[in-house]
């Protein structure tokens, strides 16, 4: 990696790993690159770089360029993309406004119905996991990042997986399912609760525990607090989002259709159009 790529800043870190914009020695190409350290007891980027490659067909992931192991380092080399969700709203004042959000919204649940039709869920939906694009041409589409957490719901001959009776914790405790709060196994319908989540708060500023730290303290909040209340002051396919994702069961696909259709139907009703611009395109990172 050294003769090829050469490391130019931070541009995050996570849990399991840093995250670097890098040079190309030979052609001077910008990249990202994601490093583990070999020795790490979780080999998460491993496990990233395996979902990756199946989803190399996707316009909705950072393309994966190369990937090995440099002295005590693994590595990832990727497509560099702009800024995440998180910071964009932030640059807006803390929320989005309805007609961008609905917009987001469509593309979001575009994107996790393709993951989820090539046999992923992916387990950690939250703002700072979705990136715009980084040229001006790219900058109104939106990409699906950190793949860590990720799981294959179906078998290799597209069964799915039965329900485990015990999972650990997965995801953001902000962002979570009640389901992953109470230890139950993933699926379909969780990534799409995530999704409603990041939805309201881009909405309205912010989620019911947004204050709390303790993911069981939330998980308790979520636990009383996911009727009507939680869409109030919202258009009304909201309330309709949130009651669909409740008659679902483990097995269950999400109505990815109607659920995109219910946004289109708010963001008519609000006067914005599809191909508004969003606040960021005329902004470079």
């Amino acid at each position: 990696m050294k003769d090829q790529w050469r490391l130019i800043h931070k541009i995050g870190e996570g849990a399991y790993g840093e995250i670097y914009s890098a040079k190309n020695t030979e052609t001077n190409e910008i990249a990202a690159i994601k490093l583990e350290r070999a020795d790490s007891k979780k080999q998460v980027l491993k496990l990233e770089v395996a979902v990756l490659k199946k989803l190399r067909g996707s316009n909705y992931v950072c393309k994966l360029k190369t990937w090995g192991r440099h002295s005590d380092w693994n590595f990832m080399v990727m497509e560099l993309c702009g800024e995440n969700l998180s910071e964009l709203r932030k640059y807006q004042g803390g929320k989005f406004d309805l007609v961008t959000t609905l917009q987001i919204g469509i593309q979001i649940i575009t994107i996790i119905e393709e993951i989820h039709t090539l046999g992923y869920i992916h387990r950690d939906i939250k703002p700072s996991n979705f990136v715009v694009g980084l040229t001006p041409d790219k900058r109104r589409n939106i990409y699906l990042i950190d793949f860590g957490l990720a799981r294959k719901y179906t078998t290799n001959e597209g069964e799915l997986r039965p329900e485990r009776e015990v999972a650990g914790f997965r995801g953001t405790a902000r962002y979570a399912s009640l389901n992953s709060h109470n230890s139950r196994d993933l699926s379909r319908r969780d990534d799409m609760w995530s999704i409603l989540f990041v939805l309201i708060e881009f909405a309205t500023g912010s989620l019911p525990w947004r204050k709390l730290r303790d993911k069981d303290k939330i998980g308790e909040m979520k636990t009383e607090g996911l009727g009507p209340d939680l869409v109030e002051g919202l258009p009304p396919q909201f309330f309709q989002f949130l009651d669909h994702l409740q008659t679902l069961s483990f097995t269950d696909q999400p109505d990815y259709k109607f659920l995109k259709k219910l946004m289109q139907q708010a963001l008519t009703n609000s006067g914005g159009n599809i191909l508004r611009s969003y606040p960021w395109e005329s902004t470079s990172p």
